[in-house]
């Protein structure tokens, strides 16, 4: 089958192959389901893994129709429509980009109808993370008030939607100025800061001191050496009350998430298993308010993937990447 696979001695190398072989019908789990994948999306954790921990396929993101189920599975049956995360009954990564993939039925749902196969494929990680992170870790509930960092990425933008499905009162975005009116159209949200524009910046930090519930910080920590934090924590949040959310972080910081000695007010996020309430959740609350995520398309071949990785690599991705593979 084709596949997008990890080679190499350490796996660090994304590769597409046509031969990859298919996954065996005779070894499912009993609490697994084989999918025929209809779309992937991928995400910069996929380029960061190496095979050891990601498995030989690369990818999360999966949408597509169930082929066979387990003997312990009851909830779907063959020919059902699905999306989620290709994770196996071991708590494995078992990769999405390829053309049959196996999960667990704990981390799949139903596809609504309102969704695509390639819009569902993208919701699993973003949206699943951007949940975990406002909901959980950030404590919003409606009438909140929110700040988003990073807004025009694949994260950012589904926190942005997600913030919106959950009730906030304010929602404020943070990304490049040549990308506001994409947010601001995607995203439905008006408030929109230019981290480029200095004395904007400035000014914003000086009259909202003290103003936000929760802050989802999508930027600090990617890549590009971005520090959010010094500025954000002292002086937007709610003194007693505000959460600072992270989703990528220093190597200290993940040894104080791990020990459980993070600073007061903030957190970094591990988005949580057993995902399938979680996904009809965020399916409910993007039909709610009739948002669907922003897709950059791209063909499932040897071009396709690595004019993808490279992109994503740049940070130069609005929404997410996906591939319709079948």
């Amino acid at each position: 089958m084709k596949a997008a696979v990890r080679t190499g001695i350490l796996g660090w190398t994304i590769s597409f192959k046509t031969d990859h072989p298919k996954p065996s019908h005779d070894t499912l789990k009993p609490n697994e389901v084989l999918l025929r994948v209809k779309s992937a999306a991928i995400n910069p954790v996929d380029y960061k893994l190496p095979r050891l921990i990601g498995g030989k396929v690369v990818g999360i993101d999966v949408s597509g129709i169930v082929e066979k189920v387990g003997e312990d599975v009851t909830t779907l049956q063959v020919g059902d429509h699905v999306f989620g995360r290709a994770i196996n009954g071991k708590g494995a990564l078992s990769g999405s980009l390829s053309e049959w993939s196996v999960a667990s039925v704990s981390e799949i749902a139903k596809k609504p109808g309102y969704l695509q196969f390639d819009e569902a494929a993208a919701l699993p990680t973003a949206y699943l993370t951007g949940m975990n992170s406002l909901r959980d870790a950030g404590k919003m509930k409606e009438g909140s008030t929110i700040l988003i960092i990073g807004a025009s990425g694949g994260c950012g933008l589904a926190g942005c939607q997600i913030a919106k499905g959950l009730g906030a009162a304010r929602i404020v975005g943070i990304c490049s100025g040549k990308n506001m009116e994409f947010v601001r159209t995607n995203a439905g949200i008006d408030e929109l800061i230019d981290y480029t524009d200095k004395d904007a910046v400035q000014k914003f930090v000086q009259d909202n001191a003290g103003q936000f519930d929760c802050i989802y910080d999508t930027a600090t920590g990617s890549g590009k050496g971005e520090d959010y934090v010094s500025t954000s924590i002292p002086t937007l949040l709610k003194k007693r009350t505000g959460k600072y959310v992270q989703i990528n972080g220093k190597a200290l910081d993940w040894m104080r998430r791990f020990s459980g000695t993070e600073k007061e007010h903030r957190t970094l996020v591990l988005t949580a298993t057993n995902a399938k309430s979680d996904l009809e959740k965020v399916a409910e609350l993007l039909q709610k308010t009739n948002a669907k995520p922003f897709l950059d398309i791209k063909e499932f071949n040897e071009t396709g993937i690595n004019d993808a990785f490279v992109q994503m690599k740049g940070r130069r991705t609005k929404g997410k990447i996906v591939f319709n593979i079948a």
